[in-house]
């Protein structure tokens, strides 16, 4: 199966200049909560689920949801049902690409719909983020996780302020937002995605891909708009959480 192609940039500079040149005073965006699981300290362990590749997400707003995604992962980590992505009831399960500059990284994530509020106890009281993981969120991180990397005694690490805005223009482009805000860090991210037309190899796909990163990233510029280096912003994003969390 061919997966579909996000492509990102973080941007570095003003984040409200950037958003009254994007023009988004009045539209229409979603407004969350997110927080972001790791071990809790003990023992002066220093090993993350960040750095073993694995990443779940809380997130609070008009419904809540749990995300446990895979990224970077091979392909051949993702054994049997996981191998392509699919919907369930409650459930949705995705299979993508990542490309955010030189980076290119696939990605799995099971998300699971929550009622709003089902998460409060696991993002305001503490609790370990593990009892709120769905059964088939733990059935993929026992088949496709790495072996010896232990998810259990998570805390939730929030919250993140998360603002999306959708169909935003960039020259001739229409690109999604997404800007994150805690303690310090004020970070904003837009991305295109490419989905592969029918009857498409996956040689078209990535050359129509790396054709699309190039228009994206010179009409981001184009627009007076400065792109980001170093760590991607998901990284930055919970390397905050974790330091306001200490």
């Amino acid at each position: 199966m061919i997966n579909p192609i996000d492509i990102e940039v973080d941007l570095d500079g003003d984040v409200a200049a950037a958003l009254t040149r994007l023009e988004t005073t009045g539209r229409p965006s979603i407004d969350r909560r997110v927080w972001f699981a790791e071990p809790r300290p003990h023992g002066g362990a220093t090993s993350t689920l960040l750095s073993n590749g694995i990443i779940i997400r809380l997130r609070s707003g008009p419904s809540d949801d749990l995300t446990v995604t895979l990224c970077p992962c091979l392909p051949e980590q993702l054994l049997g049902s996981w191998s392509a992505s699919f919907t369930d009831v409650a459930l949705r399960y995705r299979v993508d690409e990542n490309w955010n500059g030189e980076r290119r990284e696939l990605s799995a994530s099971v998300v699971s719909e929550r009622p709003a509020g089902a998460l409060h106890d696991a993002t305001v009281l503490g609790t370990d983020v593990t009892t709120d993981l769905a059964p088939a969120q733990r059935r993929f991180l026992v088949s496709c996780t790495p072996p010896g990397v232990a998810i259990d005694r998570l805390l939730a690490m929030g919250p993140i302020a998360s603002t999306q805005w959708s169909n935003l223009r960039v020259g001739d482009l229409a690109v999604d937002a997404q800007r994150w805000r805690i303690a310090d860090l004020d970070l904003l991210e837009l991305s295109v995605r490419v989905t592969p037309e029918h009857g498409e190899s996956y040689t078209a796909l990535r050359a129509r891909a790396l054709d699309r990163q190039r228009g994206f990233e010179d009409a981001v510029r184009r627009f007076g708009l400065r792109i980001a280096t170093g760590a991607p912003g998901t990284e930055r994003v919970i390397a905050a959480a974790r330091s306001v969390r200490r």
